[in-house]
């Protein structure tokens, strides 16, 4: 039971700093920074791929000043918002990128014009 009252209060706090945190995203520029790693808007620049993970998005993060201690809170609002990983934030979380774009714009095209949105 203990660790059932842990988690409400985990998803408590994660839910009551949820806008400050988006807020501090949207300051520093994060969804473009990520949006111009994992979809460049400059076909001259390499695509890097998602790796299922946040190593993409840490490295903006702390690029962007945003300090290693306050990653597991950004984390944590990125995962409840349904992003599991550096792509996903791209889709799921951020109100536009280029990356969601192209990839409905593939879809939209049939199935030979499907792109690969992960390198997994």
């Amino acid at each position: 039971m203990f660790a059932r009252m842990e988690s409400t209060s985990d998803d408590d706090l994660i839910s009551s700093i949820a806008p400050d945190v988006m807020r501090c995203l949207a300051q520093v520029g994060f969804f473009e920074k990520l949006d111009g790693v994992l979809s460049p808007n400059d076909d001259s620049q390499q695509r890097e791929g998602c790796h299922g993970d946040y190593r993409i998005s840490e490295s903006v993060l702390l690029a962007s000043g945003i300090p290693e201690t306050d990653l597991d809170d950004i984390f944590g609002v990125l995962r409840a918002k349904g992003g599991y990983r550096d792509c996903e934030i791209l889709y799921n979380v951020a109100e536009s990128s280029r990356l969601k774009a192209a990839y409905w714009r593939a879809r939209a095209e049939g199935p030979d014009g499907s792109i690969r949105h992960s390198d997994r």
